[in-house]
């Protein structure tokens, strides 16, 4: 059932991260070689790393840094000039509507694996992102996307875009005081979905840097670039798989809720499913186990809060379900070498 993993995202960002990791204190040279990155990708403005790349980073900053509120310090880090060809473009829109609508047609240059979307919420409308169920389970790369997002809007518009809130689908790991700050809003965990919202009036405000000219010569050449991306059409498993993760906290990935996600019945699901050599339960099971040991690598959630987030009522089930995975408690697992 297992499928290559033919994501990849932009190298420049990645050095970005490296460049973060050394200014508190770590190693690069140790990070460059954990995540197989080459300073000669940094000469090439269109140099792609595959997503493991990304996740090794990730990873080792959420270790190495457990005292620094990464995320925050990532984004007030940001050089829009590392967002490749798709943030020069997304600087050059004409409002946040065309900017979304661009980010959209051009977010498998910068990460063949994000989702871009819109929502609306009465008079509010919220941009929200979604990624594969490994970076959602890290948490802090969801916030520097939102993060970056919005610096990005700020560039464009040439000054601060208000919000109305910014909204995490998953428990803080930092303190919620530095994501007011940098968002300049109020900011809420335990949401349903991750987006940044504001008043739909703002969707069409002209932008202080829009360029059309400059624009369409970027345009061209992003759709060149786009056109070379090797395409793999989610199959049903992963969607299934995705809406698991995002129902597990809040209603332990209930099947009719899962179904609903993937707009499928209950019973499609299951035959789906059965069509790939497995069940719904064996999926739930194996998303668990997979998300467990992410998370518990980072210090900053109690094992409790792990247990949660993955759907359980009582630690006594987490504990059991993590022995059968590992053969060890998760507490035991979290100290090993």
């Amino acid at each position: 059932m297992d499928e290559p993993d033919l994501d990849t995202a932009a190298a420049g960002p990645a050095f970005a991260y490296v460049g973060l990791g050394v200014a508190h204190g770590l190693s690069r040279e140790a990070l460059m070689r954990a995540a197989g990155l080459d300073d000669r990708l940094r000469a090439d403005p269109d140099a792609r790393v595959p997503m493991a790349a990304y996740m090794i980073l990730w990873r080792e900053l959420l270790v190495g840094l457990p005292h620094v509120a990464v995320p925050v310090e990532a984004v007030r880090a940001l050089d829009v000039a590392a967002m490749g060809v798709t943030g020069q473009i997304l600087l050059r829109a004409d409002d946040i509507a065309h900017a979304a609508a661009l980010g959209e047609r051009f977010s498998r240059l910068t990460d063949t694996a994000v989702k871009l979307s819109w929502l609306s919420r009465g008079e509010l409308v919220g941009y929200s992102i979604a990624h594969r169920p490994e970076v959602i389970a890290l948490r802090f790369p969801i916030e520097v996307m939102l993060g970056t997002g919005y610096r990005l809007m700020c560039h464009a518009a040439g000054e601060p875009v208000p919000l109305h809130e910014v909204t995490f689908a998953h428990a803080a790991g930092y303190p919620v005081d530095a994501y007011q700050a940098l968002f300049h809003a109020p900011v809420r965990f335990g949401a349903s979905e991750s987006a940044l919202w504001l008043d739909r009036a703002m969707l069409h405000r002209p932008f202080a840097r829009r360029d059309p000219l400059a624009r369409r010569y970027l345009e061209a050449h992003a759709e060149q670039q786009l056109a070379a991306l090797p395409v793999a059409p989610p199959s049903a498993v992963v969607q299934i798989r995705e809406a698991i993760v995002v129902e597990l906290a809040t209603s332990g990935a209930e099947l009719a809720r899962v179904a609903r996600r993937v707009a499928m019945s209950t019973r499609t699901v299951q035959r789906r499913l059965e069509e790939h050599g497995t069940s719904y339960q064996n999926l739930v099971d194996d998303v668990r186990a997979t998300m467990a040991r992410t998370l518990l690598k980072d210090r900053t959630r109690s094992i409790i809060d792990v247990a949660f987030e993955l759907g359980y009522a009582d630690l006594k089930g987490f504990y059991r379900a993590f022995r059968r995975w590992t053969g060890v408690t998760p507490a035991k697992w979290r100290i090993r070498p």
